[in-house]
């Protein structure tokens, strides 16, 4: 049953890194795993692996949490596969509703984070703020939208994405927006997963150098990053935990579901966070906003339920 739990976490968190404005490190956090997941990738190694010949697979295994590894793994997975389609057709679609959920997801976190983890103390507050201030900076900059990306940029977009992504607050796909080479992964990803079922050499020539040098990317990034906070947290646990929640709250801002374009191109992806009577849209849909954001606030409680429930 953990594992099962393990895997819808692993899907929410594969559902929030393809969203501009919304981060899987967030999930990670909200759902109590984001420590846990760092060790673990802090753990992977070729000096771990290179362990195998003399204390065999089952040690290795158990030494980078493989078990814990592979449920998250398959759940992020598996709702990129599933769902970048889907989450396309959405954002084009039901803005609103998206939103909606996941500001009520990370609404329903910061109550829950507020009383567990953060301290009332002077530093500890001043760090929280600090991460609100930064992650709020973060979500007002526009995106760069560029239409080529050399294969160097790839790499480099794939290093801060993904070290983006282990952040809460900080999206991961935003930072991608921001780097002008969101569109060419997604298009690219999503070309790759059609070549599973309809294999074309001109395709697979076209799409391997550059998905291959952005997980190239990813893998450098993560393991660097992951190593940094790990050290943060062991030395200044209540401090960096306050700051990594600040940048949760302060992308509140970038999940808001009622925003004006004030860009005189759509591509620009300028937009103004205003309240449901400004916005210049067809209908700001309030029932549907307020359902779903009450959805969000249930999939956090009930996952908090659930955690609660394996620790008794």
């Amino acid at each position: 049953m953990r594992y099962l739990v393990l895997f819808v976490k692993g899907l929410l968190m594969g559902g929030a890194d393809l969203i501009p404005g919304v981060s899987g490190g967030s999930v990670a956090l909200i759902t109590g795993i984001y420590e846990e997941l760092l060790k673990t990738i802090n753990s992977i190694s070729w000096k771990t692996f290179s362990k195998i010949k003399t204390s065999g697979i089952k040690f290795v295994w158990n030494k980078i949490n493989g078990n814990f590894l592979i449920a998250v793994l398959s759940g992020v997975i598996t709702s990129i596969i599933l769902f970048s389609w889907v989450l396309e057709w959405l954002l084009k679609n039901e803005t609103i509703a998206l939103w909606s959920f996941f500001f009520g997801i990370l609404l329903a976190s910061f109550i829950l984070l507020l009383k567990i983890e953060i301290q009332k103390k002077t530093f500890s507050l001043i760090s929280l703020l600090i991460g609100i201030l930064i992650s709020y900076q973060i979500s007002k900059i526009s995106p760069n939208p560029i239409n080529v990306a050399s294969l160097w940029y790839i790499f480099i977009a794939g290093f801060f994405g993904i070290s983006a992504m282990i952040l809460p607050g900080v999206s991961g796909a935003y930072i991608l927006l921001l780097m002008g080479v969101y569109q060419t992964i997604l298009r690219n990803f999503r070309q790759a997963i059609e070549l599973i079922f309809n294999f074309n050499n001109e395709i697979f020539t076209k799409v391997t150098p550059v998905l291959g040098v952005f997980f190239f990317g990813i893998i450098i990034g993560i393991k660097f990053f992951s190593k940094f906070l790990i050290f943060l947290l062991k030395k200044y646990p209540k401090h960096t935990m306050s700051f990594l929640i600040g940048l949760m709250i302060g992308a509140l801002n970038k999940v808001w579901p009622w925003r004006n374009n004030i860009s005189e191109n759509y591509s620009d992806l300028q937009m103004l966070s205003v309240l449901p009577q400004n916005y210049n849209g067809d209908d700001p849909e309030l029932s549907k906003a307020a359902g779903f954001a009450f959805l969000g606030f249930m999939v956090i409680f009930g996952l908090q339920k659930v955690k609660s429930f394996f620790e008794k």
